[in-house]
C-alpha cells in the first residue's frame, strides 16, 4: 500500500474510506496542556458524536503554497516562529495550503504547460509506489523528495483533490515513513536527502514511502508483496490481473468493449489480488488499515482517474498512470474538486460486495480474520483501521516538542478529525507503535 499515485493507486489511502469533511481540527496544545494518554482522547478534543454535515473549524493554513520556507540564518534574537533547531536539525512549521484559485476542468499538463512536460525520472531520483506521475511531470519535485505543502498541492493543482482531502491523505505517510520536523518525505526509498527524525527517535532512517510495514502493504494493483518480490516498482504480471477483471467486467466504450472501469470492475481486481496474494504470499497480512486503504486505493481509480470531460476511467487512461507514470493524452483533472466523500462511496459499495475480514496466514498459509478492535473503534472498518494505523505510527510522536510537535499534532488532528467522522468513531488514538521498524 502506498502514498497516492500516479504510477500506482497506492497512495495516502489510509483515508480513502472515511467520509470527507470540509475542514479539519488541528489541535495545537499550548506548552503544559495535559500530555496525551494512550486510550484517551486528545488534548483538548473531548470524546463527542460526529460532526454534522457542513460544519467547520479552523486549521492553520497559509497562501504559501511553494516550498517550505528557508530558515532563517543565525539571529541574535533567536529562532523564527516558523523555524526551529533541534539536535542539529533545522524544522519548519507545517501549513495548510490555500484551496485552488480556478478548480475547475483544465487539461493536465496540457499543450501549453512547459512547466509540466513528462521527463522520465534520472538515476539517484526517488519512485516509488505513489506519486510517480506527479514526479514525473514536476507537480510534485522531480527527485522525488516532497514537503507536505508541495506534496497537498500538487495532488490539488493535478488532480484537483480538495485541500483538506489531499491534506490527509498526506498526513499518514508523512507520520509513518517521513520526516515532520524537517517536512520532508521520499516516495521512494532511503535518501540522504530527508534526515532522521531530530536525535533518531525512530532509528537511524525514515524508510520513505516504498518501505514495507506501517504504511506500505500487501495486495497492491500493481505492485507485488514486499516478502515475495518487487513491492516499489510497477509489476506488469500484478497488473494483468486487474486488466483481466476489466475484459470481463468493465463496460464498452469509445476503445472497445469492455474497456470502461465500473464498481464490479474494482471488486473483482481487490478479489483477484486478495486470492493470488494471499496464496503465493505465506506472510500475508491485510489488517485492518491495509483493507480499508485497498478498498479506497482501487476507488481512486474511477474517482481521481476519470478524465474530466467523460468521468469515466478507460483502458489508456489506467495503462496510462499505472505502466507509464504519466498523464494520458487530453486528460482532464475533474471539473469541480474531490472530496472524499466521492471516493468513500464508492470504497463503501466494493467494501460492502467483499465479505473477507482483517487478518492474516497462519503458519500453515490458512487465512484467518484478527480479533475485532475494542469499542468505540468496533464501530466501522474505518475506525478500525483509524486506530490500527495509529498503532503502526511510532509513539515517539507523542512526546516531541516545539515545532516538531505542531507539526505532528497538525497531522494527528487531520486524521482524527476525519475518523471522528464515522458514527462511533469518537476515540483520539494516539501513536502507539514501535519504533526503528
Amino acid at each position: 500500500m502506498k502514498f497516492f499515485v500516479a504510477g500506482s493507486t497506492d497512495f495516502f489511502a489510509i483515508l480513502l474510506l472515511l467520509p470527507a469533511v470540509q475542514s479539519a481540527i488541528v489541535p495545537t496544545p499550548e506548552q503544559g496542556s495535559p500530555g496525551r494518554v494512550p486510550g484517551r482522547p486528545f488534548p483538548g478534543f473531548p470524546p463527542r458524536p460526529p460532526r454534522p454535515s457542513g460544519s467547520s473549524v479552523a486549521i492553520q493554513s497559509s497562501s504559501n503554497v511553494g516550498p517550505t520556507p528557508a530558515p532563517s540564518s543565525a539571529s541574535a534574537t533567536g529562532p523564527s516562529p516558523t523555524t526551529e533547531v533541534q539536535f542539529g536539525q533545522i524544522g519548519t512549521l507545517i501549513v495548510l495550503p490555500t484551496p485552488l484559485v480556478a478548480d475547475g476542468l483544465k487539461p493536465i499538463p496540457g499543450n501549453l504547460d512547459p512547466a509540466h512536460p513528462f521527463i522520465a525520472p534520472k538515476p539517484g531520483d526517488q519512485r516509488g509506489p505513489a506519486m510517480n506521475t506527479l514526479a514525473n511531470h514536476g507537480y510534485i519535485p522531480r527527485n522525488g523528495i516532497t514537503s507536505f505543502e508541495q506534496a497537498v498541492s500538487g495532488m490539488m493543482e493535478a488532480f484537483n483533490l480538495e485541500v483538506h482531502f489531499a491534506a490527509g491523505l498526506a498526513a499518514t505517510s508523512f507520520v509513518t515513513r517521513g520526516n515532520p520536523f524537517a517536512n520532508k518525505i521520499s516516495i521512494g526509498g532511503d535518501s540522504p536527502l530527508v534526515p532522521p527524525l531530530p536525535g533518531n527517535i525512530d532509528g537511524q532512517t525514515t524508510g520513505g514511502i516504498a518501505k514495507h510495514g506501517r504504511f506500505e502493504g500487501d495486495s497492491s494493483l500493481s505492485r507485488a508483496d514486499a516478502f515475495i518480490g518487487n513491492n516499489r516498482d510497477f509489476q506488469q504480471k500484478v497488473f494483468n490481473l486487474d486488466l483481466a477483471q476489466l475484459a470481463k467486467f468493465g463496460d464498452d466504450g469509445p476503445d472497445g468493449p469492455h474497456t470502461v472501469i465500473n464498481v464490479r470492475t474494482l471488486v473483482e481486481m481487490d478479489k483477484a489480488q486478495f486470492a493470488a496474494d494471499q496464496k503465493a504470499n505465506r506472510k500475508f497480512a491485510l489488517p485492518a488499515r491495509r483493507m480499508f486503504a485497498a478498498y479506497g486505493q482501487a476507488a481512486l481509480v474511477m474517482s481521481v482517474f476519470a478524465n474530466g470531460t467523460t468521468n469515466q476511467t478507460t483502458l489508456p487512461i489506467i495503462n496510462s498512470f499505472f505502466r507509464d507514470e504519466k498523464f494520458p493524452p487530453n486528460w482532464y483533472r475533474a471539473a469541480a474538486p474531490i472530496v472524499g466523500a466521492t471516493n468513500s462511496k464508492i470504497s463503501g459499495q466494493i467494501a460492502a460486495a467483499i465479505p473477507t475480514k482483517p487478518g492474516k496466514n497462519n503458519v500453515k498459509g490458512v487465512y484467518i480474520p484478527d480479533p475485532a478492535p475494542p469499542a468505540p473503534f468496533n464501530s466501522s472498518l474505518p475506525c478500525a483501521g483509524y486506530l490500527d494505523q495509529s498503532n503502526n505510527t511510532p509513539h515517539v510522536l507523542q512526546n516531541v516538542t516545539g515545532i516538531f510537535k505542531k507539526n505532528v499534532d497538525l497531522m494527528t488532528g487531520l486524521l482524527f478529525a476525519v475518523a471522528n467522522a464515522n458514527p462511533g468513531c469518537t476515540q483520539f488514538a494516539p501513536p502507539a507503535g514501535p519504533t526503528g521498524v
